[in-house]
């Protein structure tokens, strides 16, 4: 990759090796995310049975479409299998390995891409939180995609919620 884009005269940014903070884990998939789907439609294909009611349906406007066309994108998923993490936590570290935050639609992507996350997790519950957050009814708020085993939603939180050791926070 890197002589590839020394033949192109792209610029070259080297970054550290990943590395998991104390008592956490990491791993990487791979999603497709189209950048500009309809908001309703992105959280229908991370969460089919994501009630009309919920509040991930009312905050479309604020997360706009970043750009036209389908990705494909490797993200940076974070987990804290003995608890004990949290959403600030998830940003400190992310910030530390020079990572993105996540916007909804790439974790909506996740939802979509692995429908059955949570069995490959060994688990009957996870979840995946977008960690770019919105101040949304008082608060800051992150969307994130619910795996259960009778079903798949999409749903919008306090950050706080995030710190269950089932739960999996995205970076780029």
């Amino acid at each position: 990759r890197i002589l590839d884009a020394v033949k192109v005269g792209a610029r070259i940014i080297i970054l550290p090796p990943l590395v998991a903070p104390a008592g956490a884990r990491i791993m990487t998939v791979k999603v497709k995310v189209q950048l500009d789907r309809p908001w309703d439609e992105a959280v229908n294909a991370a969460g089919p049975q994501t009630p009309d009611s919920y509040n991930v349906r009312k905050v479309g406007d604020l997360y706009l479409p970043t750009g036209v066309g389908v990705v494909e994108e490797e993200l940076i998923l974070l987990n804290y299998p003995q608890g004990g993490g949290s959403f600030d936590k998830a940003l400190a570290w992310g910030a530390s390995m020079q990572l993105r935050v996540t916007d909804p639609r790439r974790v909506f992507a996740v939802g979509e891409a692995y429908p059955n996350f949570h069995r490959e997790m060994g688990t009957g519950y996870a979840y995946a939180v977008a960690t770019e957050e919105y101040p949304f009814g008082g608060g800051r708020q992150a969307c994130f995609v619910l795996w259960d085993d009778s079903y798949r939603k999409a749903c919008l939180f306090p950050v706080e919620y995030f710190s269950s050791a089932v739960g999996w926070f995205a970076f780029r």
